[in-house]
């Protein structure tokens, strides 16, 4: 039995290795479908000072058509992190027309993150100084890793050891432009073009295809009123928000809670008749927070 295409986006500063982390998202999502995870700025816009505008208005234009012709059809599309995001609002713009999209730690609105803002802005500064405008997040990534490693608790090795991997495998170098987004949203608390003056969150009207909402309880960049945001503005008529127990935003792309969101991605989107009841068997749903507003799904 052939496999639905499944496009996969991922998140800020990272290329489509992330999808390829040992029993990661990759490993246990390719049990259900053909996947076809995808690295953006595309190889043309690679000198291009990119930003998460660039990648809604550039490079996923690109990416759809690719997949499409490649594919022979629509594939569904799944979202990590910033890649969510990107999803939601290509989807909600036109850019592209999926059969349904999932997300996993994916923010619509910004809570207040006491780390990355301020590193992001000392970056910024930097650059200002300097003139050089890549931000070296594989330096930074390492420097990170060593303060995470003297302050978080012990409990949370499993974090900082799959942080370190990605920093040596998936992570890329960046345009301070990126940054400069990121800090727009967390200034604003929107989730806004590179201006702060168009807000995507409010373009999620124009979203009626299937959409399920993945968030982590311990996800402190994405936590779970930053996704319900996304689910509260979309006009589908079929939608979920699914809460992952003790998914932060780094352990929900590998191991135990990576095979939870890719049976979840499964069941949302190859058994789309199934019941409420059905969906959480079939899912083998270990969670929390299941929120439902499908009549199909909720008989």
């Amino acid at each position: 039995m052939k496999k639905p295409a499944l496009l996969l986006l991922h998140g800020i500063c990272n290329n489509a290795n992330l999808f390829a982390a040992p029993y990661g998202l990759g490993h246990y999502l390719s049990e259900y479908f053909a996947i076809y995870p995808v690295s953006y700025p595309i190889e043309a816009h690679r000198n291009s000072p990119w930003d998460f505008d660039f990648h809604l208005q550039h490079d996923m234009p690109v990416i759809w058509r690719q997949i499409c012709r490649e594919t022979g059809e629509k594939p569904y599309v799944f979202g990590y992190s910033m890649g969510g995001m990107l999803a939601m609002a290509a989807q909600a713009t036109g850019v592209i027309d999926a059969p349904g999209v999932i997300t996993a730690a994916s923010p619509f609105t910004f809570a207040m993150i006491p780390l990355y803002p301020p590193l992001m802005r000392t970056w910024v500064r930097i650059s200002s100084l300097t003139g050089y405008r890549t931000v070296p997040i594989r330096v930074l990534g390492r420097v990170l890793v060593a303060l995470m490693a003297a302050t978080v608790p012990g409990g949370s090795a499993f974090d900082l050891n799959l942080f370190r991997h990605l920093i040596k495998t998936a992570c890329v170098n960046v345009p301070v432009e990126t940054f400069l987004q990121a800090l727009t949203w967390a200034k604003y608390r929107k989730f806004s073009d590179r201006t702060g003056q168009i807000d995507y969150l409010n373009r999620f009207s124009e979203i009626s295809t299937p959409v399920c909402l993945i968030y982590g309880s311990d996800d402190r960049v994405a936590p779970r009123e930053t996704v319900e945001a996304g689910f509260h503005a979309v006009s589908s008529k079929v939608k979920a928000v699914v809460g992952i127990q003790g998914g932060t935003h780094m352990n929900m792309t590998a191991g135990g809670n990576a095979r939870k969101i890719a049976a979840i991605t499964d069941a949302w989107c190859n058994h789309e008749d199934e019941t409420e009841d059905q969906f959480r068997h079939h899912a083998g749903l270990a969670c929390q927070g299941i929120i439902f507003r499908n009549e199909a799904r909720s008989r």
